[in-house]
């Protein structure tokens, strides 16, 4: 069973480390390079200090965060990793849903994200997460000389809950 957990320097540095070494080009654009148990532990302190990790089956499987967050406008952009080893199972789109109903009880209203046009993976974990489709961001991101698409999605406090199956993936 899936469960979210505040994310620990200790306890994850090296499950992060591990996913990022075994990670394909669409996670490495995730994060900052983790090439070390060192540089995941300072991607947990620094860059991901307000998310949480995907557990499943007791084991690490990724994280969902929630950054830029405005106590004036009550808004985060969020964001999500699996391994690869635990992708196909539901889990982003599951920890997406239930990191967002944390924040929304704790008063939070408006939650952004956006995902590469080319990453319909990234795009149907949102949608099936609740997240609704604003827009397109054109040409907003460059990876390898190439610049990119980004849809912009969000879920508001307001939006009717998603219909994941029981909440569980």
């Amino acid at each position: 069973m899936p469960q979210l957990r505040i994310l620990s320097p200790e306890a994850d540095a090296a499950p992060v480390f591990a996913a990022f070494e075994a990670a394909d080009d669409d996670l490495l654009r995730q994060a900052p390079p983790i090439r070390s148990v060192a540089a995941a532990r300072f991607y947990v302190e620094h860059v991901a200090p307000n998310g949480w990790a995907i557990e499943h089956d007791g084991e690490f499987a990724g994280i969902v965060l929630a950054t830029n967050r405005s106590s004036d406008h009550r808004s985060a952009w969020m964001s999500y990793w699996v391994s690869p080893r635990h992708r196909g199972l539901g889990l982003a789109a599951w920890a997406l849903a239930a990191a967002s109903d944390l924040l929304f009880a704790d008063d939070f209203f408006r939650l952004e994200l956006g995902a590469r046009v080319n990453n319909p993976a990234s795009v149907k974990t949102a949608e099936r997460a609740g997240y609704l489709h604003e827009g397109i961001s054109r040409a907003e991101l460059e990876y390898d000389g190439v610049r990119h698409d980004v849809v912009r999605m969000a879920r508001l406090a307001t939006d009717p809950e998603p219909r994941l199956e029981s909440r569980q993936p």
